[in-house]
């Protein structure tokens, strides 16, 4: 552990001195043209939107996401998602985090050499993933490794890639592969023992219309066309027998309900690649798939679990696939309050509360016991709201105010988690909460908790 830290350490502090010590002598290296690109493509290093570098066999990849060697996911997001997983097991939901590898670290037979200019080292890109991988499982969080099989088997029959060549989203091979391997790790927990499995076959399709931003801002610089961004498809076709018929599949009690919610980025979001689809084929459990393209590493989880939705109908699996590059620890603590607190759910009844003007709602916390651990939960009542600001009054009248805004990507839910992390005890007197839309008899406030039982 102690070894890979500060091997992390050192690949950074090499990429610095590479950048620095090289300079435009690094630039003055790179042949011009035909010559340094089998697509005829220039200054890809050069982008200013995206810089990318071109590999073998018309692969390229992104400098910044794809050779990055230093993932910020420290000791405090791992604890933050032991956190969440332990809360949401305490109401019956089994999180699985899988963390998306990049694509050098699936293809690095592909990386051109002039990567290492940048500090890219395949050996210590394979171990900082898998030391992710390892600390998670640690921390009693089940998460998956997909890297070493989609290494493993990095290209189909058709001779398709893992990864598209001018794009940074997996194939429907990649996913495919990845599937397998959460679909092996899902029955091997001990939640599956309950599951009475439902048959997915896949069955071809002809393959959607694909936009790729990063395919055109490619061609831009480039003389010869580049790959095309399209694959084979397939879907998900349930196949009915009469087990399946007579209701013996439903392992929630009632047909309606979903067994497994995929949370997620535009790596789950794009039919091309059909990755809820797989994952039925190889889990045989039937998918929602909730995942957000553009929603960045809190979007959907944060659109799905502080929903209504989630809170009525818990879903027995959540699997939260995230890019490894993506920052869960960027915003600090605030975003994992919310998730905590809306997985363990366990709020208190709505505290009395009263109307002032249309928008905002306010109540007295003087009588309250609260503590830094405790969230305020604001419920305007419906899914209109994409907005809360919340004014806290102390007793020696000292004014503090926070707002949360849900993105236009992600969904408005109308629930907001508020953290009381950081305010000293005995400093919230009063809260009013102002909403982006009009409160009625419906709108509430509560006070939730974000720790289970035994670390209460």
């Amino acid at each position: 552990m102690t070894r890979v830290r500060k091997t992390r350490i050192l690949a950074g502090t090499a990429l610095a001195a590479v950048i620095v010590a090289s300079g435009h002598h690094a630039r003055a290296e790179m042949p011009e043209g035909d010559a340094a690109s089998s697509y005829g493509c220039r200054s890809l290093e050069e982008i200013a939107e995206l810089q990318m570098i071109e590999g073998q066999d018309g692969m390229f990849f992104r400098i910044l996401a794809d050779l990055r060697l230093q993932h910020a996911f420290t000791d405090q997001t791992v604890d933050h998602l032991a956190a969440m997983a332990k809360a949401l097991e305490k109401n019956g939901t089994t999180l699985i985090y899988v963390p998306l590898p990049t694509k050098s670290q699936v293809l690095p037979e592909l990386v051109p050499e002039r990567a290492s200019l940048y500090g890219f080292d395949a050996g210590i890109a394979t171990e900082i993933y898998d030391d992710v991988v390892r600390r998670l499982n640690d921390k009693g969080v089940a998460a998956v490794d997909i890297a070493t099989p989609m290494r493993k088997n990095n290209r189909n029959s058709f001779g398709e890639y893992s990864f598209f060549q001018a794009d940074f989203h997996w194939t429907a091979h990649g996913a495919d592969v990845a599937a397998k391997a959460i679909g092996d790790r899902l029955k091997a927990l001990p939640a599956y023992a309950d599951v009475t499995p439902v048959r997915f076959d896949m069955r071809e399709v002809p393959p959607p219309e694909e936009f790729s931003s990063m395919r055109e801002m490619l061609q831009k610089h480039c003389i010869s066309h580049v790959p095309t961004v399209t694959a084979h498809t397939y879907e998900a076709v349930r196949v009915e027998d009469d087990a399946a018929e007579s209701g013996a599949m439903d392992i929630f009690g009632s047909g309606d309900e979903t067994a497994i919610a995929l949370i997620g980025t535009s790596y789950s979001d794009k039919p091309i690649s059909n990755f809820s689809g797989y994952l039925e084929h190889w889990s045989s459990i039937p998918v929602e798939n909730y995942s957000i393209s553009g929603g960045n590493q809190f979007g959907s989880i944060l659109s799905y679990i502080t929903s209504r939705e989630f809170q009525e109908r818990r879903p027995r699996f959540l699997i939260w696939e995230n890019p490894i590059y993506n920052n869960l620890g960027q915003y600090g603590a605030a975003p994992w309050a919310e998730i905590v607190a809306a997985s363990l759910g366990e709020c208190s009844p709505a505290i009395p509360a009263n109307a002032s003007g249309s928008n905002t709602v306010k109540a007295d916390l003087s009588t309250t016991k609260l503590s830094d651990d405790d969230v305020i939960l604001a419920d305007i009542g419906s899914d209109v709201s994409r907005k809360a600001t919340f004014t806290l009054t102390g007793a020696d009248g000292t004014v503090r105010t926070r707002s949360i805004e849900r993105g236009d990507r992600l969904r408005s839910t109308g629930r907001y988690f508020f953290s009381l992390g950081g305010f000293p005890e005995g400093s919230i007197e009063k809260v009013a909460v102002s909403f982006d839309a009009p409160i009625d008899d419906t709108t509430t406030l509560s006070i939730c908790k974000t720790k289970t039982g035994e670390q209460s």
